[in-house]
């Protein structure tokens, strides 16, 4: 989160129009991780409390063994007009492809 609200300028200046943030979590953990972070307008915060988007797109991991149940793999994603044009998903451990850098430079 930290990149990408360093980076909202030069995000909405290659054509962003909105920053969205999405998490197997409810609305309430949302809206105080936004609060803490100080996302104002920069981000959209929304939860998957039951995890369905993750499901619906092929996102989730199992996280039981660390007593998380299903959770969301990290993973950024360029939308254009309803079209998913990359789909940048991070390998187990790893923060390169879903970093507010990696997404500028698929922009």
């Amino acid at each position: 989160m930290p990149g990408f609200l360093a980076n909202h300028a030069a995000l909405k200046a290659k054509g962003v129009d909105t920053i969205a943030c999405i998490s197997v979590n409810d609305a309430f953990v949302m809206g105080a991780w936004s609060k803490e972070l100080q996302t104002g307008d920069k981000v959209m915060m929304m939860g998957d409390g039951n995890g369905e988007f993750a499901a619906a797109m092929g996102l989730t991991m199992d996280g039981s063994k660390f007593g998380l149940g299903q959770r969301s793999q990290r993973y950024a994603m360029i939308v254009d007009n309803g079209v998913i044009t990359h789909l940048l998903t991070e390998k187990p451990g790893a923060f390169e492809a879903s970093t507010a850098e990696s997404v500028l430079s698929h922009l």
